[in-house]
């Protein structure tokens, strides 16, 4: 897994799909404004900074994918599934939920910022176990094709990135 695309290109890739469809909401949890500055700037009826509240950011987007919106939540890799996993079985993937999630600093990339920031590669091991979740790890090579896969699958996806 050493060959991860990082959230920039992540991102990047998923902004033209994001500019073109309304439906689509970024709710990222306190992080990633340069990565994130094309959705803020441009879309700031439809991204939002939830803070540092990954349990909430959870069931506030399956409550969006409920009435028919198309949440997107970026965070680190252990709050979002760690902290959060509660909300992400019961809320998102019991209901097999349109929410998909971007889960950055994968890999211990952020291992300067300790270990409460770190998860091997556990959050694999972790989301494998909710069944209705497609977790996908993209490359440089298969970048386009995922992020169109994780679109184009109805139901909750865990993709994960450096």
């Amino acid at each position: 897994m050493n060959n991860l695309i990082s959230k920039q290109e992540v991102m990047k890739e998923l902004y033209p799909y994001f500019k073109e469809d309304e439906t689509k909401v970024l709710l990222a949890g306190d992080m990633g404004f340069a990565v994130l500055d094309s959705y803020f700037n441009n879309h700031s009826n439809r991204a939002f900074n939830t803070g540092i509240n990954e349990q909430a950011t959870m069931s506030m987007a399956a409550g969006m994918a409920m009435t028919g919106l198309n949440p997107i939540i970026y965070s680190q890799v252990p709050f979002i599934t760690m902290r959060a996993f509660e909300q992400f079985r019961y809320d998102v993937n019991e209901h097999n939920l349109n929410v998909k999630v971007i889960g950055v600093g994968a890999n211990n990339y952020f291992a300067p910022l300790g270990r409460s920031h770190c998860m091997d590669e556990d959050d694999i091991t972790l989301i494998s176990i909710l069944k209705n979740v497609l977790i996908l790890s993209p490359t440089i090579e298969t970048i386009k094709d995922d992020v169109k896969k994780m679109l184009d699958y109805n139901g909750p996806v865990y993709m994960r990135s450096l």
